[in-house]
């Protein structure tokens, strides 16, 4: 499980990074411990993507492709809720299933905007739960200025 653990913590440093180096703020009402849920403006997601190919690898799912298949056979696509064809869906496999996954997700209603959300998907609810108390922390990570630690 340590191993896991160094796994998750080393890929969720790519939200401080977003946040310091792109300006990606924090939606304030994500409760879940096992999710970052973040806003920028779509124009920055074209720098912001390299980022996360550092850490997550190639795009899963990239912008532009029809995603119709893997929203009805793929588990991984399934389990995140389905992707649109100008969503973005990165994945990084931790372990049988233990997938981080970080997505881009263009605003309808405002396309100047975009959602980026960062999660952990657990197949065991009992790891699950001790996976959330070991790593929450990394999902919260706050920049100076927000008033925690960097």
């Amino acid at each position: 499980m340590e191993d896991k653990l160094k796994a998750i913590r080393e890929a969720l440093r790519v939200i401080p990074e977003m946040k310091t180096r792109f300006g990606v703020k924090r939606n304030q009402q994500e409760n879940d411990p096992l999710m970052f849920v973040g806003v920028t403006d779509t124009s920055a997601i074209k720098d912001i993507a390299p980022l996360v190919e550092e850490f997550f690898g190639k795009p899963y799912k990239p912008p532009g492709e029809t995603a119709f298949l893997m929203n009805l056979f793929d588990h991984f696509v399934k389990e995140v809720g389905g992707v649109r064809r100008e969503q973005t869906l990165f994945r990084k496999e931790i372990g049988k299933g233990l997938n981080l996954f970080c997505a881009f997700w263009p605003w309808a209603s405002d396309p100047a905007k975009t959602s980026v959300r960062i999660g952990l998907l657990c197949a065991e609810e009992k790891v699950e739960k001790a996976l959330a108390k070991a790593v929450k922390d990394a999902f919260r990570e706050q920049r100076p200025e927000e008033g925690g630690a960097a």
